[in-house]
């Protein structure tokens, strides 16, 4: 993946919160909104957010796209495979929440939380993941530092709260087409 800010055009159709940017990856294959002076950092397979230069202090929002419709993913236990994907032997959970699950119609996302003493650091920290499925699918990861819990958990909210599926753009300059 790469990192492109455009200059908009004009009359665009971009809306985002103040203090906030919009996320568009794969020409609208996924797109939400994360806090403007977060530091982008594209990977071969991702993109990682950050909410300052990357390091063991900062918060690490990461995000994939797989291109697997919802009939494709017909039959998969996607709470199961939320939990597969949430087990790090590096990271044992200490606790785990419920699978939460919001459905959009056309999008049903599912999301959990745990918490987990950082080996190498020995301080508590927590770890969200979300896997969002509908025209594609997403994995949505989030690391931080349970004492910055507060301010970091109104990131995920709004990141999982503007989250949008499959709404291809022509033009990135000009925003999705408004009928």
């Amino acid at each position: 993946m790469e990192v492109k800010s455009l200059e908009l055009n004009k009359n665009h159709t971009w809306r985002a919160r103040p203090g906030y940017k919009i996320c568009v990856l794969d020409r609208g294959a996924v797109r939400f909104d994360f806090p403007a002076h977060w530091v982008a950092e594209p990977k071969d397979d991702s993109m990682m957010l950050h909410d300052r230069k990357p390091s063991d202090e900062s918060c690490d929002l990461g995000v994939f796209v797989f291109h697997f419709s919802a009939e494709e993913l017909e039959g998969y236990d996607v709470k199961a495979l939320l939990e597969r994907v949430s087990t790090e032997p590096d990271r044992p959970a200490e606790t785990q929440s419920e699978v939460r699950e919001i459905d959009r119609g056309d999008t049903r996302i599912y999301w959990l939380e745990q918490t987990y003493t950082h080996k190498e650091h020995n301080r508590p920290a927590k770890f969200r993941a979300a896997i969002a499925h509908g025209p594609v699918m997403a994995l949505i990861t989030m690391n931080y530092w349970a004492n910055r819990a507060h301010a970091l958990e109104r990131v995920w909210n709004e990141v999982i709260r503007t989250l949008v599926l499959g709404v291809w753009v022509e033009d990135p300059k000009a925003g999705p087409r408004v009928q």
